[in-house]
């Protein structure tokens, strides 16, 4: 690891305010713990980073190490080297830390004051949609260039090197820096201050001019948002729905920004009945050309697959499954969280564990066949299914049920020579890594600080990663404009309206 950004990343940690306070022994004690259950745990270990740099990085960080340190600089490491691993389903986060108001801003404590502005990443340049700081001069729409003399671009790449995600892939990483509030939590962590200096091209100008912002409570942003929209900052838009949009086009729209039934009522049978409903209104419509928006779509459970059999049959044994794990040992086993669903399995795997898994030729070692049945099995084609024309719009935030489904999609229809097209920006994913992790997954709570820290523990794909063709999966990159964004356009779905016209 380059020794000027360990210098840098001590140096910013120890400016954050101190909370819950962690002598040097606990801290080493929960760093070793958290690196052995990711060397025997995290499945694709070594996928993007070479089993030298892995331990370079952890030496590297544990010495970094020192007595008085703060649950919450302490938890920013682990993050820094849980990261560096470069999968989206990983996560470390403290139990003991104090809340947010809302799950959009739960990583900004309650009683912390935070840059006061609703952010966007739009093709990594950084817009202001909603300013809700006092100082009202400073219009919606206004790009941020610079704060307190580093450029955005400065502060959004290191900042990165904080969130998850897969591979290579960088459009996640900006999607959940502006979406949930990570960039505003970062900054005022590794920069801590009472206000910034922040250096805006306003909406609608061309020269740059620098403005002071003092920070905010978390509250206060809140509620100078829904003054400014009529809307709680924490609100979400319709999960699932479809509607006729164009009908001289014969241009419908479904929206699926979510594969977690939980978030639909709480209710398979009612995500269920819902689709069978939408798709029943979608035939009778005479739909020819329907728009399948995943926008924001960060997952869920295997009701993509049910969502793909609207459109095409799901072949027996079409997926592998994510049956790929780390190794045949779990030593710190007894500080994962146990569940009503898992704690069976984690005993059977502590006492037996090839009860579970069988060891390859090659030296890995993969689940039993009828511990992956749910993955590898088939989906007949649903009666009212659609056959016609398919404009999948996908972003950022397009992520692991999500983006399965619009790799699975996209695949079996351009299988049966129908028409699909890709619109957008590169999803969640890192489609030409061949490889990814998730399923099931693991938390590991630390003794000392409570920090919890999810390993997947399966995966799948390739035996390595990027030695596939490349994917090509995005069919057009259309990315919005700051200026449709704040006239509420839909840029997507425009450049798809245009594209039917045209033919």
């Amino acid at each position: 690891m380059n020794k000027l950004i360990l210098i840098f990343l001590l140096l910013v940690l120890q400016q954050a305010k101190a909370q819950q306070q962690l002598t040097l022994s606990q801290q080493q004690e929960d760093f070793n713990i958290f690196r052995t259950s990711v060397q025997e745990m995290h499945a694709g270990l070594n996928w993007f980073i070479t089993p030298e740099r892995f331990k370079v990085l952890h030496d590297s960080v544990y010495n970094t190490l020192n007595e008085n340190t703060s649950t919450e600089l302490f938890n920013l490491k682990l993050r820094y080297c849980m990261a560096a691993l470069k999968h989206g389903h990983d996560g470390v986060g403290m139990t003991n830390g104090e809340g947010g108001i809302n799950f959009k801003m739960g990583t900004l404590p309650k009683s912390r004051k935070h840059m006061p502005f609703v952010l966007m990443f739009l093709d990594k340049k950084l817009y202001i949609i909603n300013n809700c700081s006092s100082n009202k001069s400073i219009p919606n729409g206004s790009e941020i260039v610079a704060i307190n003399g580093k450029t955005t671009a400065e502060l959004s790449k290191e900042f990165c090197n904080y969130i998850f995600a897969n591979g290579r892939n960088t459009t996640f990483k900006y999607q959940v820096l502006g979406t949930y509030y990570q960039f505003q939590y970062l900054l005022q962590v590794l920069y801590p201050s009472e206000n910034y200096l922040v250096e805006i091209i306003p909406f609608g100008k061309k020269s740059k001019v620098k403005i002071t912002v003092q920070t905010e409570l978390p509250q206060t942003i809140a509620n100078a948002y829904k003054e400014q929209t009529g809307k709680d900052i924490g609100a979400w838009d319709t999960f699932i729905e479809y509607k006729q949009i164009e009908p001289k086009l014969k241009l419908g729209y479904v929206k699926f920004e979510t594969f977690a039934p939980q978030r639909v009522e709480n209710d398979s049978v009612k995500f269920a009945s819902l689709l069978e409903k939408m798709f029943t209104q979608i035939k009778k419509d005479g739909i020819e050309n329907l728009i399948v928006d995943i926008r924001n779509n960060e997952g869920g459970n295997d009701t993509w697959q049910l969502a793909t059999s609207y459109f095409r049959a799901i072949p027996k044994d079409n997926n592998q499954g994510l049956s790929f794990i780390q190794s045949d040992k779990f030593t710190q086993i007894k500080y994962v969280e146990q569940t009503e669903q898992n704690k069976q399995l984690l005993m059977v795997f502590q006492y037996n564990p090839y009860a579970l898994i069988d060891k390859l030729p090659d030296g890995r070692f993969k689940l039993k066949p009828e511990y992956t049945e749910h993955d590898t099995k088939g989906k007949p084609l649903m009666p009212n299914a659609y056959n016609g024309k398919v404009f999948l719009l996908q972003n950022g935030l397009t992520f692991s049920a999500g983006f399965a489904f619009a790799g699975k999609m996209k695949h079996l229809i351009q299988r049966d020579n129908g028409f699909v097209k890709v619109v957008g920006e590169d999803n969640g994913d890192d489609m030409d890594a061949g490889v990814g992790s998730g399923g099931w997954s693991l938390n590991v709570v630390l003794p000392n600080s409570k920090i919890k820290v999810t390993i997947p523990v399966t995966g799948g794909g390739t035996d390595k990663p990027f030695t596939i063709p490349p994917v090509n999966f995005l069919d057009y990159k259309i990315i919005p404009t700051i200026k449709d964004k704040l006239k509420g356009i839909d840029t997507e779905i425009e450049f798809v309206k245009k594209m039917i016209s045209a033919k």
